[in-house]
C-alpha cells in the first residue's frame, strides 16, 4: 500500500519535476506536452527501460525497480506494447534475463506474493514465448503458462472425484451450492490447522453459510490415508480425500503450498484461485450485496 501511495504521489509530482533520481537509476520524465495523467503514465512505461539498465545487474539486486516498473504497467489501459518492448530487451540481455524472470516469478506468480497477480504474469510469459529468448530460457515460462490456463478467474474449475470418509465417491461438479470454498489441505499441516479455525471464526462465512450461500469443501490431495481419516474437520464441512492422487500427479491445479484455497460461484466458475484465508475473506467482505448477486 505504502508503495502505491509513494508511485501515485510521485506522478502527480512529475508535472513540475525535471529529474527523478533512484540508486543511479534515472526514471523516464514526461514531456510538459504531455499533460494528462494517463498518457504520462504511458510514457513512463514505455520508456522506463533501455539496453543499458536492462543489461546492468545492479538494477537488478534487489525488485525495487521492476516493483515500480510493474506498478506503472498495472495503471496503463493497454500495456500490451510496453511489456513486448520490455521483454524484447530483457531477452537480449545475457547479463540480467534470468535474474528478471526469477523476480517476475517472485513478485508475480507466487501466491503467497502480496504482489501476486495471475493475468499480468500470463501476458508476460506470453510476451517472453513470442520473443527472440533462447529455447532453454522459455521452458519455465512454458510450464506456467500451461499451469495457469487451467482454472483461470472467470473459467470452470476443473472436476475431480474424491472419496468422503464413508468411501463413497463424489465429483466437484456434481455439488450444488451458490458459492463453493474449495481448500486444498492436509492433516499434518499446521498453516492448514490455523486455517480451519479462521474460517470457523469469520463472521462473515458464518452468516454466509447460515443463509446457505456458501458451502466449504475441503480435500486433501495427497496425505496418508489413515491420518487424513484420524483428523477431525468442522462437521459442517464436507471432507475428501484424493485417492488417485490426480489432482497433483496431473496437475489439476496449481497448488503452490497448503492451504490452498478457491471461491466458485454456482457454475463452478472460478471466483478467486490459489488463495489464502485473508484474500478469501477480504473478496467476501468486500460487498455482502455483490456476493449475493454472484450466487444467484
Amino acid at each position: 500500500m505504502k508503495r502505491l501511495l509513494l508511485w501515485g504521489l510521485m506522478i502527480s509530482v512529475l508535472v513540475c519535476s525535471n529529474t527523478l533520481w533512484a540508486q543511479g537509476f534515472k526514471y523516464p520524465i514526461p514531456p510538459d506536452s504531455i499533460r494528462d495523467r494517463q498518457g504520462r503514465i504511458d510514457y513512463m512505461a514505455e520508456n522506463f527501460w533501455n539496453s543499458e539498465t536492462i543489461s546492468d545487474t545492479t538494477n537488478f539486486k534487489s525488485p525495487k525497480l521492476l516493483l515500480d516498473y510493474l506498478y506503472l504497467l498495472k495503471q496503463q489501459d493497454n500495456n500490451a506494447k510496453s511489456i513486448k518492448a520490455f521483454i524484447s530487451l530483457a531477452a537480449k540481455s545475457e547479463n540480467t534475463f534470468g535474474t528478471i524472470l526469477y523476480w517476475l516469478d517472485n513478485i508475480l506468480y507466487d501466491s503467497s506474493s502480496s504482489h501476486y497477480d495471475e493475468s499480468l504474469y500470463l501476458k508476460l510469459m506470453n510476451a517472453v514465448m513470442a520473443s527472440d529468448a533462447d529455447s532453454v530460457m522459455k521452458l519455465i515460462p512454458t510450464e506456467r503458462i500451461n499451469i495457469l490456463q487451467k482454472n483461470q478467474i472467470g473459467q470452470q474449475a476443473n472436476d475431480f472425484i474424491f472419496v468422503d470418509k464413508a468411501g463413497l465417491q463424489h465429483r466437484l461438479h456434481d455439488l450444488d451450492a451458490p458459492l463453493i470454498l474449495l481448500i486444498f489441505n492436509n492433516p499434518d499441516c499446521s498453516l492448514c490447522h490455523q486455517a480451519e479455525e479462521l474460517i470457523e471464526d469469520d463472521d462473515v462465512i458464518k452468516k454466509l453459510y447460515r443463509a446457505g450461500i456458501i458451502t466449504i469443501v475441503a480435500i486433501t490431495p495427497d496425505a496418508d490415508y489413515n491420518e487424513w481419516m484420524r483428523h477431525q474437520y468442522p462437521n459442517n464441512w464436507i471432507v475428501g480425500y484424493d485417492y488417485e492422487k490426480a489432482i497433483y500427479s496431473q496437475r489439476i491445479y496449481d497448488i503452490q503450498r497448503l492451504p490452498c484455497m478457491y471461491l466458485l460461484d454456482r457454475g463452478k466458475n472460478v471466483l478467486v484461485k490459489e488463495a489464502d484465508y485473508e484474500r478469501i475473506h477480504k473478496y467476501l467482505s468486500a460487498d455482502s450485496r455483490a456476493i449475493t448477486k454472484t450466487s444467484e
